[in-house]
């Protein structure tokens, strides 16, 4: 019998040991890994595709279960807030010793932790607009805070604008915006007047967007510009065309039932809903590689022989030929023959590329 209670002694404290040991083992895979906090300003659906996207990379690579993204530290204050709010939210991410490295969706969160930026912290910086006018990097090198991460492509939106005029031409091009140093960036606004200049068309502005680039807001916006005689809009990253939030339809319908020409610089989503034309200025599975890659070698988690996709920027053609029928517009053969996708409900899709969304 002292035998036996012996022995189950030992197995007890073996069992305890063993216990210990698996959480010791548990302790120090979360100490290896790496600890990532989110910002935004507030919810857009391009900021959820991306970072869904980053998600997946990280998967792929091998890493997604070594860094560690807590509720807690995933922050949304929302597009109304005041930007004292932002700025409070950056400090606290910032003061966080546990957060190796932020993801900072837009161009508001990443003002706001540029001007919170401890020097330490890495701040990968996704989807912002224009960070060179910005004032994020510099326009000649490329070159920010020692500790951001961010792509950037010169000329990007200026593109945009020369493709869309080049490709079915339009007089007067309205355009809308909030009045705000990031309303005229992530609208492009710069971009638009020098096209405008060089290209010989009008640009008809609208700067009376309240800062959550509301439904009501844009409404009145769009019954400002078909007033005032546009026969084109551009539509840019508001708001109220994000449509897991707002109905942009009937501003649309508006704007068609004007025989008003509808371009929009994020294409699929918008041109399978009724935008005449869009370019998917975003290749979402490179993009996102390049940002995972920057994660994973930051914290030390790059995989022996891993090589990303390469981004590069090229713009595709998104068409949608019944609104260019209902629009009575002879659509180029050249434009149909370089669309990478088209919409027409009347025949089978021509094109169809894989768009995650």
């Amino acid at each position: 019998m002292a035998v036996l209670l012996v022995a189950c002694c030992l197995l007890a404290v073996s069992g305890l040991h063993s216990a210990r040991a698996a959480e010791d083992d548990a302790q120090a895979a979360v100490a290896s890994a790496g600890t990532i906090a989110y910002f935004e300003a507030g919810p857009y659906w391009e900021f959820e595709l991306l970072y869904t996207e980053v998600l997946a990379a990280l998967e792929r690579m091998g890493v997604r279960d070594k860094v560690h993204l807590p509720p807690h530290l995933h922050s949304s204050p929302g597009w109304g807030a005041d930007p004292d709010v932002y700025l409070a939210e950056a400090e606290r991410l910032m003061a966080d010793p546990s957060v190796d490295a932020i993801i900072s969706m837009g161009t508001e969160a990443t003002k706001a932790l540029l001007a919170k930026n401890n020097g330490r912290t890495s701040i990968v910086a996704i989807d912002v607009a224009d960070p060179v006018r910005a004032g994020f990097i510099d326009r000649d090198t490329g070159l920010g805070a020692p500790n951001l991460i961010i792509q950037h492509t010169p000329d990007k939106w200026h593109r945009v604008f020369v493709l869309f005029h080049e490709a079915l031409p339009f007089s007067r091009l309205g355009i809308m915006y909030s009045d705000t140093p990031e309303g005229l960036w992530y609208s492009n606004v710069p971009e638009a007047r020098e096209v405008a200049r060089e290209r010989g068309f009008e640009l008809v502005e609208y700067d009376r967007l309240d800062r959550e680039e509301s439904p009501e807001s844009c409404a009145e916006g769009v019954r400002s510009l078909i007033s005032q005689g546009v026969d084109a809009l551009y539509i840019s990253a508001l708001n109220c065309f994000d449509w897991t939030q707002a109905n942009p339809q009937p501003m649309l319908d508006s704007l068609h039932g004007k025989g008003i020409r509808t371009f929009a610089r994020d294409g699929t989503v918008h041109v399978r809903r009724g935008v005449l034309m869009g370019l998917s200025t975003l290749d979402y599975v490179p993009l996102a590689e390049f940002y995972a890659a920057g994660i994973a070698e930051l914290l030390g988690l790059m995989p022996e022989g891993f090589m990303p996709s390469e981004y590069r920027y090229r713009p595709k053609i998104t068409l949608n030929l019944d609104t260019a029928s209902a629009l009575k517009i002879n659509v180029p053969l050249v434009l149909l023959i370089s669309a990478d996708e088209i919409f027409d409900s009347s025949l089978a899709a021509v094109r169809n590329a894989t768009v995650s969304q």
